[in-house]
């Protein structure tokens, strides 16, 4: 069960309203109509970020060149040198082939990678055939050790059968060749350099140590392995082979070689623009004193030629006939610059329809909005916390926008800036910087604040949510988007769980019940509302059985609102159809049982993107958009019924007007209010009559006193709620409104909240000055509220929602 949300007294010397007020707000479980905040609301639970593409967006889309390989409607495939052209063209630039004259491109004639699994660590090459040598030196040898033990210092160490050592001493079945040698240390086989080498057995393996995500392995490489140390001391591995040989690595990894079999055939031209982008890319770099480039993401992926499981004789082949044919079918091509360079060809896996700009022209892409890519649309959803805890100099978390460059798009384009308010300042960072903080796919993106509660919306009853692994994969989003609003909660998930019968398939941890979902509702407490997400483990068959004994178990416990999330039809082994037909009877059958169709809202064509399909099953389990859209959806879904009074409520909530009590010597606009609806309720006029002025004195006092007395309230001469309701101003919050001349407790409570807020000593005078109504703005402009330096209800609800976070912090 996520942890319920508990009361936490304020612990400041503020005047009785304030008090009173402040844990209203925090104990009472409140929503707003919309997870998208409007201009004044409460501080936000957190943002939804929305965007497009995967990557940097810069140059070649992957996807992008795969949809123009293969056209779409109304639009045939082109070839992959227009296909390069739509990308790198422009300013000169042209596609030609790689001469003699660029040997100052490629010293030695070889492509230099690092490989960065290996930094740090001693270099094992190891060869199947066993005819591995350390260059100039010895061999033949079936495996070697270079070991590094000072800067460009080596222990050598071989071994007559294929084995990757030990980290330190004297390997098990190697022999010490040579010790303290000057690197660097070149390891070849006899064959691995040639391009014509068909095999692994004939190629150079590397032995990578073993990390928590795969056991220890061998990659084999074309070319030859060399032991080296960098400039800053630092020891590396580095493989050099021919350039056209290097890209046989590269082009399958970066780009499907399936793509080759579609429309026709039409897809090789995506792989063989692929080609070309990637031999420019790294025959432009010269990122290290050891090695032109890497093989990481941060360069372009180079797997090699092969890999092989130590231990285990399947090998992997990493290379592919149909991207060779790409690579050979391009072979020496080039984009050069008009002055005779190698561009640097940078490519992106999607840019979700538009380009970034940069070094190359922002332009619209329809190619990438014709693949039709997973990544061409994500989602992502943070709490406050997680900007709080990113961003621990902002204080309380109250409002993100963002920035974008205007060169067309959603939203205006790709995101330049993102600016963090919170009670303590703001932060400002690049369109890039806030991408990498969050780990977004893509710097193409919008964030919109996901509103917390209303607090002028009665409470909800407690909730009872009872899910499967769709369930327990949102727990995190479900907690920023639904729990904010709706924070008494018992969520009981996890993976396996049926309606009835079907337990927890894994073993979970308390406070979660390892029950099926009958089980769960009859052990837990009453709700007044139960959230039901259940049936892709029950068998379509007997559902209508099943859900009939859900529906017997929550009546049971005179459950108010029973609330059913259908399942998604998307995977067509099992008819969940029949599924979703009987969840249906049970609405009909049922007044106070309620649907939430997710099966109709993940219907539309783009909405596979919210699924996956390689982890455990087949278009049910939601990738990372899904789950921040599931979240986002059962908020919506909710906030609509309570819209709606369908909800059970716990509580009437009352509306809080500023400027109560009223007291001698007070001044304002509510003070005019009151002395107007004096004078109507008690007919006075003539001498009797109350001077409207705004001031609060003996003849006002007098008169409510009167008041008082007539309709059986304690003749104090204060106007407290009770007086206030009772003048018939109950719905009248609107006329609470402080502002420059006002004079009350309520302003001495702002003072204290702004002070607190603002990290700034502001006298608690109880008088509304033109400073304080600068202050007032400062906190209005960073809660994106209209800054008007007036606090009517909803900038006083969002500083005292900030005033009670901070004192939870």
């Amino acid at each position: 069960m996520i942890a319920r949300r508990t009361t936490r007294a304020f612990a400041m010397s503020f005047v009785l309203s304030f008090v009173l007020f402040a844990t209203l707000l925090v104990t009472s479980s409140l929503s707003s109509s919309s997870p998208r905040a409007s201009a004044e609301s409460l501080p936000p639970a957190g943002i939804t970020v929305r965007g497009h593409g995967f990557g940097h967006g810069r140059g070649l889309s992957q996807f992008g060149a795969y949809g123009w390989a293969i056209g779409w409607s109304g639009q045939p495939g082109i070839s992959w040198d227009a296909i390069l052209n739509f990308y790198y063209g422009g300013s000169g630039r042209t596609l030609s082939t790689f001469t003699d004259a660029d040997s100052r491109f490629i010293p030695e004639g070889l492509m230099t990678t690092r490989l960065t699994v290996h930094d740090g660590k001693q270099t094992v090459a190891v060869s199947q055939n066993s005819t591995l040598s350390w260059v100039g030196h010895s061999g033949p040898h079936a495996a070697i050790i270079a070991r590094p033990i000072s800067r460009n210092r080596y222990n050598i160490y071989a071994s007559p059968t294929v084995s990757c050592g030990s980290t330190t001493g004297t390997p098990t079945g190697f022999t010490l060749l040579a010790s303290n040698v000057a690197g660097p240390i070149e390891l070849s086989t006899a064959n691995g350099a040639s391009p014509t080498a068909l095999n692994h057995t004939e190629l150079v393996g590397v032995c990578e140590p073993a990390t928590s995500s795969y056991r220890a392995r061998i990659r084999y490489y074309r070319g030859t392995i060399r032991a080296v140390t960098d400039s800053n001391g630092a020891y590396r591995t580095v493989n050099r082979v021919a350039t056209e040989s290097y890209l046989r690595g590269v082009v399958p990894r970066e780009s499907p070689a399936s793509w080759a079999d579609t429309a026709g055939g039409a897809g090789i031209n995506a792989l063989r623009a692929q080609a070309v982008a990637a031999r420019s890319y790294a025959l432009s770099e010269s990122r290290y004193s050891i090695a032109k480039t890497c093989d990481s993401q941060d360069c372009q992926v180079y797997g090699g030629a092969a890999l092989r499981t130590v231990g285990s004789s399947t090998v992997q082949i990493l290379e592919d006939a149909r991207s060779d044919r790409a690579i050979a079918d391009t072979a020496g091509y080039v984009m050069r610059h008009a002055s005779g360079g190698i561009v640097r060809t940078e490519y992106t896996s999607s840019n979700g329809g538009r380009t970034a700009g940069g070094a190359f022209p922002a332009k619209a892409d329809p190619g990438d909005i014709a693949a039709d890519a997973v990544w061409q649309s994500w989602t992502r959803v943070f709490s406050a916390d997680d900007i709080q805890k990113k961003y621990p100099s902002i204080g309380v978390f109250l409002s993100a926008t963002s920035n974008h460059d205007g060169l067309g798009g959603d939203w205006g384009g790709y995101t330049t800036s993102v600016v963090i308010n919170g009670t303590a300042g703001s932060v400002t960072r690049s369109g890039w910087q806030f991408r990498t903080d969050f780990s977004l796919p893509n710097p193409w993106y919008h964030v919109s604040p996901i509103v917390g509660p209303n607090p002028n919306a009665a409470p909800v009853g407690s909730i009872l949510f009872v899910g499967d692994s769709v369930g327990e994969s949102i727990s995190r989003e479900f907690r920023t988007a639904v729990m904010s609003t709706y924070p008494d909660v018992n969520f009981q998930a996890c993976a396996g769980r049926g309606m009835a019968g079907a337990d927890c398939l894994f073993p979970i941890a308390s406070p979660q019940i390892d029950i099926d979902g009958v089980g769960v509702v009859n052990t837990s407490a009453t709700p007044a509302i139960a959230i039901v997400q259940l049936g892709y483990n029950d068998d379509p068959a007997t559902f209508a059985s099943e859900a009939n004994q859900m529906i017997a178990a929550l009546t049971a416990k005179a459950v108010q609102r029973i609330i059913f999330v259908n399942v998604s039809t998307r995977f067509t082994s099992r008819n969940y159809t029949l599924t979703n037909q009987v969840l249906a009877s049970l609405v009909a059958s049922n007044s106070n049982v309620s649907l939430f169709d997710w099966n109709a809202h993940t219907s539309a064509q783009d909405k596979w993107r919210w699924f996956d399909n390689d982890s455990l099953c087949c278009w049910i389990h939601l990738n990372p958009s899904g789950r921040a859209e599931f979240a986002l959806f059962l908020r919506e879904q909710l906030d609509a019924l309570r819209n709606q009074n369908i909800l059970p409520v716990t509580a009437a909530s009352s509306s809080v007007v500023l400027g109560l009590p009223i007291r001698r010597s007070d001044q304002g606009a509510i003070i005019k209010s009151v002395q107007k609806r004096l004078n109507s309720q008690m007919r006075l006029s003539g001498r009797n009559r109350v001077p409207v002025d705004g001031t609060y004195g003996t003849t006002s006092i007098r008169a409510v006193k009167k008041f008082q007395r007539s309709v059986g309230l304690r003749p104090s001469g204060v106007v407290d709620r009770a007086t206030w309701d009772a003048l018939g101003l109950a719905d009248r919050s609107d006329l609470g409104v402080l502002r420059v001349g006002t004079r009350s407790a309520s302003v001495k409570s702002l003072q204290t909240a702004l002070g607190r807020v603002l990290k700034k000593n502001i006298a608690p005078t109880g008088v509304f000055t033109t400073s304080l109504a600068n202050d007032v703005k400062t906190y209005q402009r960073r809660a994106q509220m209209t800054a008007n330096g007036r606090v009517g209800p909803k900038t006083w609800t969002s500083l005292m929602v900030t005033v009670a976070r901070l004192s939870q912090k």
